[in-house]
């Protein structure tokens, strides 16, 4: 079962690029100080809940980890970082 973070080609909506520039630049900022082997926390939230529904129940967390494992920006995604 994939994940859905690799989006086919031309296809934004499903982009890891899709988070807060923040969260890439902190990611960078550990990376680069050699923070490979340490456990970090990072957030994971939901921008907007559908109209009908007025919480969220965070369930499958699993499956989220696995997708973030899983990650990889691919060629345009870093040609886009590099403008942003």
């Amino acid at each position: 079962m994939g994940c859905g973070l690799k989006a086919p080609a031309g296809d934004w909506r499903q982009s890891p690029l899709l988070t807060h520039l923040y969260q890439l630049v902190m990611l960078q900022a550990y990376f680069d100080s050699g923070m490979n082997e340490e456990t970090l926390v990072f957030e994971f939230f939901v921008r907007r809940l559908p109209p009908e529904r007025n919480y969220l129940v965070a369930a499958g967390l699993e499956h989220v980890l696995d997708c973030l494992d899983s990650l990889a920006f691919s060629e345009d995604d870093i040609a886009a970082l590099g403008r942003a």
